[in-house]
């Protein structure tokens, strides 16, 4: 079945939006808005890697943005590069690590929040423990989530081996 210009260009036009929304929701796990889009982006398009040039022309960012997300992703291990003998270019991949990552994250932000909320309790009065047992069922809670993220990570690697 042949495409039209008119479809390749609708076409175009809903993983730019895709891109644009899925980006988002990449931002909400502490990603800037480039680099969610360019997890975004790899997630959505059908060809697995992109080079450097290929990416600044597709967002129409300047080669400093694309380059300081890359970097950041490249970092955390969210994405990767390979090279091909023949050709001088690295080819951005997205690796499999974006939530092994992100959970990662998650449990030292409740590991803080803990130690906080215990240093919290013991500096309170015992004149009004009615807080101090809301604080304690926080921790509470916050173990029980620690677990299931330990457990769920511990997973991950096992899958990743």
């Amino acid at each position: 079945m042949n495409q039209t210009i008119s479809d390749m260009g609708s076409q175009e036009k809903v993983i730019r939006e895709l891109v644009e929304e899925k980006g988002k929701v990449f931002e909400k796990f502490g990603l800037t808005p480039m680099q969610g889009r360019i997890v975004a982006y790899f997630t959505i398009c059908d060809t697995p890697d992109r080079t450097f040039d290929e990416l600044v022309k597709y967002f129409k960012a300047s080669k400093s943005s694309v380059s300081s997300s890359l970097n950041f992703l490249l970092q955390n291990k969210i994405i990767d590069y390979r090279t091909f003998s023949a050709k001088r270019k690295r080819y951005f991949y997205i690796t499999d690590s974006f939530f092994r990552i992100y959970f990662e994250k998650v449990l030292e932000n409740v590991r803080e929040l803990k130690e906080y909320a215990f240093k919290t309790v013991s500096m309170r009065s015992p004149e009004h423990p009615e807080v101090s047992e809301k604080i304690l069922k926080w921790i509470g809670n916050a173990n029980m989530f620690q677990d299931a993220i330990e457990k769920t990570l511990a997973e991950i690697r096992k899958e990743a081996l």
